[in-house]
């Protein structure tokens, strides 16, 4: 959108569906955007060269922005410098659904879509891998060496299959299955859940070694059992493989009370399978239903177990790469 209200541009979030942790060791990850949750990027272009933004976190000239927004700085700098905007003065505002800490890619989202609203200014075209490669300036920055997990997931519209140092792909598939997507509320510990099961991998007693060997190659053979099961409708073992997803991340340490009481509430409330998505310690949990009535069902069931936000989300993908 352009002309007297400015240039504006979307993105969404993401979930994982399987993969989490193990995806740190080289082992696959399936990950779904996450359309119900979505972050607006506008820009309205100034008389002069002042560059101003409006987020959650910060109002006022970019350039005196505190150091948490330091990726969202050099990713502007950089985006002028390639598309030519160098000394256009702008106010950005930044709105979102997509709760920060929580898993599902809010700082790769706020990254895209200012790309997009970029490169909208710029009058530039933009495909998927340049979307990506620009998005993961800000997200090195915001988490160190960032996987590029949420960049691409963020960047798509279809199912993407994440493998560490192999090409992004998307897939597709097409289910009557319902993810019900529950939000404990809870900011999620990444680096934390992370460097403890790193510990685990670690450790000098070869018996913990192991098992937490096995649970990470376990949870890379589930990744692609579960493109089976999306690939063929399998809703059934797609759950299945959730549930048993859960529990070897558990063993890992990386869920909470509050992660298994909604997972719990969940699979008594009749879904085929629960479990946490992304780094665990809080955050959120995902839950396959068969259909929209039972997603209704169990959405009562998680609003009643203390979720404090919810989307359902149609089990569905283009693939279009």
């Amino acid at each position: 959108m352009s002309g007297i209200q400015g240039y504006r541009a979307l993105s969404h979030g993401k979930v994982i569906l399987i993969g989490e942790h193990s995806a740190v060791y080289g082992e696959p990850a399936i990950v779904l955007p996450l359309h119900e949750a979505q972050l607006s990027a506008h820009l309205k272009i100034r008389n002069d060269s002042v560059r101003t933004i409006d987020c959650e976190y910060f109002h006022g000239l970019i350039d005196d922005a505190q150091d948490n927004l330091r990726n969202i700085q050099v990713l502007i700098n950089r985006l002028s410098r390639d598309f030519s905007l160098d000394g256009v003065g702008f106010d950005l505002s930044i709105t979102s659904s997509i709760p920060h800490a929580r898993g599902m890619g809010s700082s790769a989202a706020v990254a895209v879509a200012i790309i997009r609203v970029f490169a909208q200014l710029a009058e530039r075209s933009i495909n998927f891998a340049q979307e990506f490669e620009y998005a993961q300036i800000a997200e090195n920055i915001a988490h160190s060496r960032a996987s590029g997990m949420d960049s691409a997931a963020v960047a798509s519209d279809s199912a993407v299959w994440f493998k560490r140092d192999e090409t992004i792909s998307t897939f597709g598939f097409e289910t009557p299955g319902i993810l019900v997507v529950a939000d404990t509320g809870i900011t999620g510990q990444t680096r934390t859940a992370v460097s403890d099961v790193r510990s685990l991998m670690q450790s000098p007693a070869m018996s913990i070694a192991h098992k937490a060997f096995e649970g990470i190659n376990r949870l890379g053979q589930l990744a692609y059992d579960c493109a089976q099961y999306l690939r063929q409708c399998e809703l059934s073992q797609l759950g299945i493989a959730m549930n048993q997803a859960h529990d070897i991340l558990s063993e890992l340490s990386v869920s909470s009370a509050e992660l298994d009481t909604l997972v719990k509430s969940a699979r008594n409330a009749g879904a085929l399978g629960a479990k946490l998505t992304g780094s665990g310690r809080g955050g959120c949990i995902i839950t396959l239903a068969e259909n929209g009535d039972k997603a209704d069902t169990i959405s009562h069931a998680l609003r009643k177990s203390g979720a404090v936000r919810l989307w359902q989300v149609p089990l569905i993908s283009k693939g279009i790469r």
